[in-house]
């Protein structure tokens, strides 16, 4: 599957107007003919190709770098990440713990061969909200089984920031879901000295989320989203129309079934939005 993110006639969101803005015209989201029209003067001004595509080679020269990364379990086996890093993928978040005991199998091993591979590397955390309901401080269990094994694994200045996976919950309760992980949240970001994000979809919003008191999901939407949207026969450009509550993403799956070379089998591909890598790196 090719790693490369372009904008083209007819494409629309926020990173087409995080590209009208670097081209100093009207930001509306919409790539119409007048802004093909600037993206071919600034690409021969520029000495680069003319062809109106907003691919690497445009983006880059304007400092708007949408990364590409993928996130890895034990569910990959193990994978090689000189090939990955080759093949256009120096990103990685890699899951290291669920609920209050669990510990993902190989993690240790994806941290290091991926901080030898030159990777930007990070770690996440599947919480599960649901298991222990009844237990008022089930949320900090599951932040202290995350912490230690983080500690093990290594958070570094320059690491991707941790990640709370957003995928179970009560469904009865949306307010316990949503304690529950801003509780998560705050703690994990008190002791990593970071914001951590979120990783969620729509589905998973509409099941655990929705119904919470306003001022709860306010400070939800708060915290950076990695949002999973795969959009099947419309083009790879964003999840705008299905974001729940954010008005912008700063990570996105589109895809659960991409293929990268070095990892064996199926995997999860991401876009980490333009200028945004850097914001999502603990200081």
């Amino acid at each position: 599957m090719s790693l490369r993110y372009t904008l083209k006639l007819n494409d629309r969101g926020q990173e087409v107007k995080r590209l009208q803005k670097a081209l100093s015209t009207t930001a509306d989201g919409k790539f119409g003919p007048k802004t093909e029209k600037i993206v071919r003067d600034y690409q021969e001004d520029s000495g680069l190709i003319v062809d109106g595509l907003a691919g690497k080679q445009t983006l880059d020269s304007l400092n708007i770098n949408v990364t590409a990364a993928t996130d890895l379990s034990s569910w990959n086996g193990i994978v090689n990440f000189k090939k990955m890093k080759k093949a256009g993928c120096a990103a990685a978040w890699i899951k290291i713990t669920e609920g209050t005991t669990h510990q993902n199998p190989g993690y240790q091993k994806k941290f290091d061969d991926a901080r030898s591979a030159g990777f930007t590397v990070g770690a996440y955390h599947f919480g599960r909200p649901d298991t222990y309901a009844g237990d008022p401080r089930d949320w900090e269990k599951e932040a202290t089984n995350f912490l230690l094994q983080l500690d093990r694994a290594g958070c570094h200045s320059g690491d991707l920031i941790p990640v709370l996976d957003l995928e179970a919950g009560m469904k009865t309760d949306d307010n316990h879901n949503v304690n529950w992980c801003l509780n998560w949240l705050d703690l994990v970001g008190k002791e990593t000295n970071s914001t951590p994000m979120i990783y969620t979809a729509r589905w998973a919003w509409q099941l655990f989320v929705m119904k919470a008191d306003k001022d709860k999901v306010k400070k939800l939407l708060e915290y950076p989203v990695w949002y999973a949207a795969y959009m099947r026969g419309d083009r790879l450009v964003g999840p705008e129309e299905k974001l729940r509550g954010w008005k912008n993403w700063d990570v996105w799956q589109y895809t659960g079934h991409g293929s990268l070379d070095g990892i064996k089998g199926r995997c999860d591909l991401n876009w980490i939005a333009g200028e945004q890598i850097n914001k999502l790196r603990v200081p």
